[in-house]
């Protein structure tokens, strides 16, 4: 009405009707009400200004913004959400002045925002002014799709709420999605695809898609950039396989796009296996994503045969069939383009159809279709190709067909077609249908079409290539061979050329090529080699190179070829050919045959005597070499290589001549197959080597062959073809001379001399690495050292045949590696360590010069090498070797020697090699020195044939056992021990002795050897050496027994007591070096052995006292100091402590505090230490002023002395409050934090304790000291390395500090510099660290700043893992910080786990958690529930049921509310709740009036599970639901109404409603009933009473006396049908039995027929139940049956039998049953008037006897037995009443019992009479056993006077109530056919006129 007539909207304002239309588009409305409302808005904006005023000074402007955003924020679907969000957007527009001023404004106003949840809705909003933007309001004012794009952008922040992300992204997809603004953005398309897939996206990969979308809207990157490459393509591609179509079809646009774009995304669409799905998007996807999908695989198949083979095996060819089949118009174009690259897959269905296609009428097809055949047909299987009626051979059948057919162009594209597929399928060639083709062909080479004949014979070229193979074929092609020649001399040179093509590959045939004659052959050849095409030369070359290939050359031939000049004709094509062409090839072949020798030629010359007579003619065969294709130069090389031996240095000179030929040669070795080409190539090389060195290496620097020459010279080592063509007993071996000197030939039988094969490979290697350094770093690339290692373990597995000759090979593999090593670039590749093993077994050989140069390769290994590489070498046994060579003779090896000084290698390999493996320290300490040491022991024997070897095995062997235990050992195990000692006891001269002592004492340094047999046996030497030997010598016996006494079992054995006396001598007397030596083996004599040391005390003089003197003299500090050691283990034993001597140590121990000689301090801190262990001594220690000197010391980096020191005041320290405050005032605290920052860790554990003691002291920890150490705490914490016993020292001083809280008041240290240390401390493995660094973050979140940090979100995973440790002191630390930072940080807490860890404690009962804490716990966990829902279901049920029982209310509604979502979730979650208690819990809260309704809810819910119904809890529920019914302080109606359903749950079980406490329930439902409550709640009460009265005759009388009979009467005429069908329910339950029966009566019947005619009149049908009820009163109350409203009720009971369902009509069927049982009781005017309204029944009765249900049969039965009703006989007509003159007048008489018969009206019109009259009798009851007797008379006085008679049972018409039928008359007559009368009987309660 207002877009019709402005008026109107002046009358709206006047109503001011604008504030109801705002109010209606509020969420309490229905969507249609608001979508309407919001229209009323836009019209009335747009047409009236005054309105745009009045609805924002209305506050309508933020009421339509809630509108839009409503279908998305209130999950509205539909029309009218649409609706509603347009209609709103557009009246905001009108008022804003447009959409782009909202867009704008909307824009703007996202800065100003003041919460996420405004963010949301304005960006809503947006959204839905974006998505309704059109071209109108551009036009009207345009609008910045960029700004709007940035100011979305910008609202993906870190951490941003997750509904401002979901509004951000639909606004996105509105601007996206709107063509008008996303035509001005770049990359729309892919923007718009990337928030497609967003929006269906979650977690992970939502977040990746988002920071692609930032990219493309930031201009930092291209789409292939912003999904970063390959990654992107692998998260495409797995969206690919989801079910959403939408998902789909944005993931395979946006690789569309990329494919496009970018081609590197091609291969990481491959790579990421995404070709498969693609296919299945082509069969399964939207028709959009089917033609993406398509057109992404048409981009690939353009890109790389690979990818196109990967498409191909992905089975695409069939989908993009059906594409092309039946797809689009763009769709089919996209497919054939894709076909076009990827069909050459064969497939049936596909065969079959293009076989159709090739057969209709469609000639633009024939050529695309003949194309696809031939891919097809190249890769269809045999077997299909040959079988008869498969589609593949019915295919080619049909080509082959065609060939005869009418139409030239498709006989030409045919023969292509089979032309091209036999050129493919070697195996159809070599089948019956090549033969099939061969005839059809051969009946084309008559026509006169010169295309034909072209084809034709390219087909026949084609068939002939398996002539060999299939002879059918060759039988038939001799037959073409005739008219190939006619046609191979065709005028026409394209004819002649195809004919010269098939002859050459017709010539293939032994019989056709002996057939053919030279002449035929040669001439048309020749001609075609000097005027053809180079495809027609190539044929003319191989119909040459074939012909003389299959022939002897003999004189005829050869004349025939001098005659018609084909050498020089072949030549001249090689100089005019295109180097590449595959003519030359052939040229080259035929040149090849004729350059062998020809015998029995006479004086004819030979043809290739040409080539020598004109030596212009050699350059075009070099020219081969250095311009043509691969395979010319092969055949030139292999041409030219004959000529290396004989004429080598010609031949040098040539080739390097020649520009380019040298790099040719390279390039030919380098890829060539053939082993001749190889090694001819090398030859060639070596030739041109020898004339110019220099130009070789240039050219192939120049040409960066180098490195790919030695490949292949490499893989020339490794052919077998490359061995046997080196064979020396092979004719035509290519070999070279080493020895190029005339006088030096003599020589030229050494197996040096020559280099035959492979080996001339090795040698040009060989030559070229020891020129150049670079070259050999290549030939390592090349692989060389492998392939060469390989060579060498091939020779020994052949050096053990018979019949193996050595060719050379080994030993020059050898030298070149020996060459190679001098490298060390070389010998770091990983090559060279598995040529290692290989030269090491070459060193075990027999032959001298392989074990040389192997020795000589492993001397540069070790010279050169890495300690890695030598390392690799010992552990092959290459030192094994090399020490069997030591030693050898000059003489033996001259000639090798000279080898090695020609390649500037070592002359003493052997030497050189094990001299450099001993340097190194893990060959010396490895497995090969140990299996070198039996070898070199071995040696120290005299051995005749080798002087030298003893003196170098024991320099080797002393070299071996220094500082090597695991040599030591192996020596030993060898026999050196026994040996040495045997030695000694031999009393040697003392430089020996000395040296035998030096080496005891390197073996005694291993414990093994300490342990070994043979040292008690030492020992004894030793200390006889200490009595008797020299002054060297007792110095190394007193190391050596320092050593020795390492050993338990030896320090432990009664001879070493025997070292004391001796020992303790030399202390006393020997010098002071000797003292030295003495101490330290006391020292270690008496170390870890305390009761030892008294031995000390058995000498004659003590050690003490002479320690004491040494301590107080004048003796050397070094001395002190040793002594001080010595001092500090003998004070390990008590009784020595104990001595006078000891005591008398402490002075000058203590003065020694205080020098500056450092060695000593540890010493002497160490033995103050020990005396510290007794208490007196440290009184003494502590009177002496030790602890000043003590904190002196603690400087610098000494940090053993630092760790003693610190053990020493902690000593000092405890129980010595004095001693404590002295270390504070001496600086301990400050010394200690100097030290701490670079300390390791042992130390820093050692100051924390000692600071640990200090700070037990409140005074101290409350100091000013104190407080310096708190920082470097914190800091010291954060070591990685710092172990449990640290930390718990560091933590216990920090917890000694800021527990006090006037000091935490001072300290303002940052989160990062306290929280982040103590976050790894709370998972330590050590609960007293994690206690502790949980108590003392329980201290430092009292802070309110470190409450709030963001870091403390980190320290909350640790703190829920404490909760979960079961240890008691670490919860209840972890509570108490856990409680600080609720409230902050729940949604963290729970994703930490702590809804588990806390439930677990809530539910702790050993021990049982103090009230507070438990409520502290509960109150984190109520937090997190409280934050979000989704944490309900993580919640143990027990937990939340402990829950109800908190004294917070908070706490209690957040587990009533995880309860409910809980059971609604999972249902057998209810089971686990009245487990826990919940009941009870429940009951609890509703008697305190709390939280009502939710309490309410989840009991009802509980109670409403049959198992719990069933538990004994359930019971003590009735009296208290009953008292909160009826309590007056229950007010809230919805808890009323659950506290019902609840109750009607617990009826629900029998055992239940029979208890006592159910009649209060009674009472308190009746009292509900009576105030008048709501529908819903009367229905619900009523069910629960019915439940009640159901199982209990108690429940019932209650109901009944608290007043129920007369409220559910009042309630069965209810105005809610619901509610009138539960009471009939409710009243049928009461009156189930005569419990009650004076409640029983007429009204009752009265109500429940009204409420029947009630429903009859509103449905027409009437509800079962009523009916129900009523039978219910009849059949328990027979009484009542005879009362007027029971007869009142019957036309209703027959109504219902008429209209009501199945139910219905029973129900009414059992009441009339009923009724009519007492009609012979009643009075008879009562059970008359019944009977008569039960009559109209009779119908029904009658239909359900015949179609109802069977158990309605017999009460129906019944009842038309009863009941009065009406007979009518009509007796319709007669048949054969026929007599033999004239026509009968015939008649019937009817009789009935005893009632006046009946007749019909006299019918004279022949034999068939109708008569169509009807007769009725009416009756009070159904006459039964009655029958109705019928005459057939005739009143013609001719004839019979009577047809006959028929009789009828009536009681069969009762029941069916319609009969009909013919019946024949009786006596039935004998000449003629029956006669019989048409009657039909009706029973009904109608009466009739007849």
């Amino acid at each position: 009405m207002m877009m019709e007539d402005a008026s109107v909207c002046t009358k709206v304002l006047d109503a001011e009707a604008t504030k109801l239309l705002l109010k209606l588009l509020g969420p309490g409305n229905e969507a249609s009400v608001r979508a309407e409302a919001a229209a009323a808005l836009k019209s009335l904006s747009a047409q009236c200004k005054e309105a745009r005023k009045e609805i924002a000074n209305a506050n309508g402007i933020p009421v339509l913004i809630n509108a839009t955003i409503a279908p998305s924020k209130e999950f509205m679907q539909g029309e009218f959400a649409q609706a509603l969000q347009e209609n709103a957007m557009c009246a905001l527009a009108n008022i804003s002045g447009g959409l782009s001023f909202v867009i704008a404004s909307l824009g703007q106003s996202l800065e100003s925002c003041g919460s996420p949840a405004q963010v949301a809705d304005t960006l809503g909003a947006l959204a839905s002014a974006l998505m309704i933007y059109d071209i109108k309001a551009e036009n009207m004012r345009a609008s910045d799709p960029m700004e709007v794009e940035k100011t979305l952008v910008q609202q993906f922040k870190l951490k941003v709420p997750f509904l401002v992300q979901e509004r951000t992204i639909e606004a996105l997809a509105s601007l996206y999605g709107n063509a008008v603004l996303a035509s001005k953005l770049a990359n729309s398309d892919a923007k718009r695809l990337l928030v497609g897939l967003i929006t269906m996206a979650v977690n992970e990969v939502q977040e990746e898609l988002i920071r692609s979308l930032l990219v493309l809207c930031n201009n930092e990157g291209s789409l292939w950039q912003a999904l970063q490459g390959r990654e992107g393509i692998q998260l495409l591609i797995s969206l690919l396989g989801l079910s959403s179509e939408q998902q789909q079809e944005c993931a395979v646009s946006l690789l569309c796009l990329l494919s496009h774009e970018n081609d590197e995304s091609k291969w990481a669409i491959t790579a990421a296996g995404g070709i498969p799905p693609l296919v299945q998007i082509l069969e399964t996807g939207s028709a959009k994503a089917k033609e993406d999908s398509a057109t992404i695989l048409g981009n690939l198949c353009n890109h790389s045969e690979d990818i196109r083979a990967c498409v191909e095996s992905a089975d695409a060819v069939p989908a993009l069939l059906w594409l092309l089949k039946n797809g689009s118009s763009n769709g089919k174009e996209i497919a054939a383009k894709t076909l076009n690259h990827l069909i050459h897959k064969s497939d049936t269905a596909t065969i079959s159809q293009l076989t159709a296609l090739l057969t209709s009428d469609l000639p633009e097809s024939k050529i695309y279709v003949l194309d696809a055949l031939k891919s097809l047909l190249s890769v269809a299987a045999l077997n299909d190709m040959v079988h008869e009626g498969s589609a593949a051979n019915d295919a080619i059948e049909t080509m082959i067909n065609i060939l005869s057919s009418t139409k030239e162009e498709t006989q030409a594209k045919s023969a292509r077609a089979l032309a091209g597929i036999f050129e493919i399928r070697k195996d159809l060639r070599e089948t019956n249908i090549a033969v099939k083709t061969l005839w059809s062909l051969m009946k084309l080479l008559n026509v006169e079409s010169e295309s034909i004949l072209v084809e034709a014979s390219h087909c026949l070229a084609a068939i002939f290539l398996s002539i060999k193979e299939n002879h059918d074929v060759a039988e038939v092609a001799r037959d073409a061979l005739p008219l190939l020649v006619v046609l191979a001399n065709s005028s026409k040179l394209q004819v002649a050329e195809e004919a010269v093509c098939a002859l050459a590959n017709l010539l293939l045939d032994g019989e056709a090529s002996a057939k053919a004659v030279s002449e035929e052959i040669i001439c048309p050849a020749t001609r075609v080699l000097r005027e053809g095409t180079n495809i027609g030369k190539i044929h003319a070359s191989a119909a040459i190179a074939r012909l003389l290939g299959s022939r002897q050359i003999d004189s005829t031939l050869t004349d025939c070829l001098n005659c018609t000049g084909t050498v020089l004709a072949l030549v001249s094509f090689l100089e005019g050919a295109d180097s590449r062409s595959v003519a030359t090839s052939e040229a080259l072949d035929a040149l090849a045959f004729l350059s062998r020798p020809v015998p029995d030629i006479g004086q004819m010359q030979p043809a290739w005597v040409v080539l020598a007579d004109n030596p212009s003619s050699i350059a075009p065969i070099v020219s081969c070499i250095a311009d043509a294709t691969p395979l010319l130069q092969d055949k030139a090389i292999e041409i030219l290589s004959r000529l290396c031996k004989a004429q080598a240095l010609v031949l040098g000179n040539t080739i390097a001549c020649a520009t380019g030929c040298i790099s040719s040669i390279a390039r030919r070795v380098i890829s060539s197959s053939n082993t001749r080409v190889q090694i001819g190539g090398a030859a060639l090389l070596v030739c041109g080597a020898k004339v110019n060195h220099q130009r070789v290496v240039e050219e192939l620097y120049e040409s960066n062959l180098r490195a790919s020459l030695v490949h292949s010279l490499v893989g020339m080592l490794s052919s077998t073809e490359s061995s046997q063509a080196g064979d020396q007993g092979n004719d035509d071996i290519i070999s070279i001379s080493r020895i190029t000197d005339e006088t030096s030939k003599r020589d030229s039988e050494k197996s040096t001399s020559v280099i035959c094969g492979s080996n001339i490979a090795i040698w040009l290697l060989s030559t070229l690495a020891s020129h150049d350094d670079k070259t050999k770093l290549e030939i390592m690339e090349a692989g060389a050292i492998e392939v060469l290692t390989e060579k060498i373990s091939q020779s020994f597995s052949q050096y053990a045949q018979t019949d193996y000759k050595e060719d050379g090979s080994i030993w020059i593999c050898a030298l070149l590696l020996a060459v190679l090593f001098q490298d060390r670039e070389i010998i770091r590749a990983n090559a060279t360590m598995k040529s290692i093993p290989v030269l090491a077994n070459l060193l075990r050989t027999e032959d001298a010069s392989n074990r040389y140069f192997a020795a000589q390769a492993v001397a540069s290994l070790v010279c050169n090498g890495s300690r890695g590489t030598l390392l690799s070498a010992a552990n092959s046994g290459a030192p094994t070797g090399l020490i069997s060579l030591l030693g050898c003779a000059d003489d033996d090896i001259n000639d090798l020697l000279e080898l090695s000084e020609e390649f500037a290698l070592v002359r003493y390999p052997d030497q050189v090699a094990l001299e450099r493996f001993f340097r190194v320290d893990d060959i010396r300490a490895g497995a090969t020195s140990r299996k070198a040491i039996p070898a070199l022991v071995d040696l120290l024997k005299p051995i005749p044939d080798r002087p030298g070897a003893p003196f170098l095995s024991l320099g080797l062997l002393i070299q071996l056992a220094n500082d090597c235990p695991s040599n030591q050992t192996v020596m030993v195990e060898s026999g050196a021990l026994e040996g040495l000692t045997k030695y000694l006891s031999l009393s040697p001269q003392d430089a020996f002795e000395k040296a035998a002592t030096d080496l005891l004492g390197i073996l005694f340094s291993t414990a093994e050897i300490r342990r070994h047999e043979s040292a008690f046996g030492a020992v004894s030497q030793l200390v006889a050496v200490l009595r008797l030997g020299g002054r060297a010598a007792r110095y190394s016996a007193a190391k050596a027994l320092e050593n020795l006494f390492s050993a338990d079992h030896v320090r432990n054995a009664e001879s070493s007591r025997q070292a004391v006396q001796p020992l303790v001598e030399i202390l006393n007397t020997g010098m002071e070096k000797e003292q030295h030596a003495a101490i330290a083996a006391l020292v270690r004599l008496l170390s870890e052995n305390p009761s030892r040391a008294l031995a000390v005390a058995d000498v004659e003089m003590n050690a003490v006292d002479v320690l004491c003197r040494i301590l107080s003299s004048n003796y050397s500090m070094e001395l002190k100091g040793d002594a001080a050691e010595l001092c500090c283990v003998l004070f390990g034993n008590t009784r020595i402590r104990s001595t006078v001597a000891a005591a008398r140590c402490v002075e000058p121990l203590v003065s020694l505090l205080v020098t500056e000689y450092g060695p000593a301090h540890q010493s002497v801190v160490r033995a103050l230490d020990k005396l510290l262990d007794d208490e007196q001594l440290a009184e003494l220690v502590a009177a002496h002023g030790a602890v000043i000197p003590l904190v002196g010391l603690l400087y610098g980096r000494n940090y053993l002395l630092h760790e003693a020191i610190s053990r020493a005041l902690v000593k000092l320290g405890k129980d010595r409050p004095a001693c404590k405050m002295e270390m504070v005032k001496a600086g301990v605290v400050e010394s200690v934090l100097d030290i701490l920052h670079e300390a390791p860790d042992f130390l820093s554990a050692a100051f924390a304790e000692l600071l640990r003691i200090l700070t037990n002291n409140a005074t101290i920890a409350k100091g000013a000291s104190a407080a310096k150490v708190v920082e470097p705490f914190f800091m010291l914490l954060t070591r990685l390395e710092f172990g449990p016993d640290g930390q718990h020292s560091a933590l216990q001083v920090l917890v000694n500090i800021l527990e006090h809280p006037q000091c935490r008041a001072d300290y303002t240290l940052p989160s990062q510099q306290c929280m982040e240390p103590l976050l790894p401390l709370l998972d330590s493995p050590a609960s007293a660290v994690q206690q502790l660094a949980a108590e003392l973050l329980s201290h430092l979140l009292l802070e309110d700043h470190l409450q709030t940090d963001p870091l403390t979100q980190q320290v909350i995973g640790p703190l829920v893992r404490i909760l979960g440790s079961g240890i008691p002191i670490l919860q209840h630390r972890a509570v108490r910080a856990l409680v600080s930072v609720a409230a902050t940080w729940p949604n963290e807490i729970a994703k930490e786990g702590g809804v588990s860890e806390l439930s677990k404690v809530i539910l702790q009962s050993d021990p049982l958690l103090p009230n507070a804490l438990w409520e502290s716990a509960a109150s984190v966990l109520s937090s997190i529930l409280q934050f979000s829902s989704e944490f309900y279901l993580e919640v143990p049920v027990a937990v939340l049921v402990r829950l109800l029982h908190s004294g917070s209310e908070s706490t209690v509604v957040g587990a009533l509310n995880a309860l409910l979502v809980l059971e609604s979730d999972d249902s057998t979650s209810a089971e686990a709740m009245a487990e826990s208690g919940a009941i009870e819990a429940l009951l609890d809260i509703l008697r305190g009036h709390q939280c009502e309704e939710t309490a309410a809810r989840l009991l009802e819910v509980l109670l409403n599970n049959v198992k719990i119904r069933d538990s004994k809890v359930t019971k003590s529920a009735i009296v208290p639901l009953s008292q909160y019914l009826l309590d007056p302080q229950t007010q809230g109606q919805q808890a009323r109404l659950l506290a019902t359903l609840a109750l009607g749950d617990l009826f629900q079980n029998e055992a239940l409603a029979r208890t006592a406490d159910a009649v209060s329930a009674c009472r308190a439902l009746v009292n509900l009933l009576e105030d008048q409550p709501t529908e819903e709640m009367k229905v619900v009460a009523i069910c629960a009473l019915q439940n009640l009265v159901m199982y209990s005759r108690s429940n019932k009388r209650a109901v009944a006396e608290a007043g129920g009979v007369q409220v559910v009467l009042d309630l069965i005429g209810s105005g809610d049908p619901e509610t009138s069908v539960q009471a009939a329910m409710f009243i049928k339950l009461l009156f189930s039995n005569g419990t009650i029966q004076e409640y029983a009566s007429s009204e009752t019947v009265r109500a429940i027929t009204a409420a029947i005619e009630k429903d009859l009149w509103a449905s027409g049908t009437v509800n079962e139940e009523y009916l129900k009820a009523l039978n219910s009163l009849f059949g328990n109350f027979p009484r009542l049956r005879a009362t007027e409203p029971s007869t009142l009720s019957i036309p209703h009971l027959v109504t219902s039998l008429k209209t009501g369902s199945e139910a219905t009509q029973e129900a009414a069927l059992d009441a009339l049953f009923l009724l009519r049982q007492a009609w012979s009781a009643c009075p008879a005017e009562v059970s008359r008037a019944q009977s008569i309204a039960a009559a109209d029944a009779i119908p029904l009765l009658q239909y359900l006897i015949q179609s109802g249900p069977p158990r309605f049969q017999e009460k129906a039965e019944f009842l038309l037995q009863c009941l009065p009703g009406t007979l009518v006989v009509t007796i319709k007509k007669g048949s054969n009443m026929r007599q033999s003159v004239g026509n009968a007048s015939v008649y019937c008489k009817l009789t009935l019992g005893n009632t006046p018969p009946r007749q019909t009206k006299v019918v004279s019109t022949g034999p068939n009479p109708d008569w169509e009259e009807s007769f009725s009798w009416s009756f009070e009851s159904p006459p039964k056993g009655q029958k109705l007797h019928i005459s057939c008379k005739n009143k013609s006085k001719m004839g019979k006077s009577s047809f006959g008679k028929v009789t009828i049972q009536i009681d069969r018409v009762v029941m069916l109530g319609a009969v009909a039928g013919e019946y024949t008359l009786l006596p039935e007559s004998k000449s003629g056919p029956s006669r019989n009368l048409e009657i039909e009987f009706q029973w009904s309660n109608k009466e009739v006129s007849c």
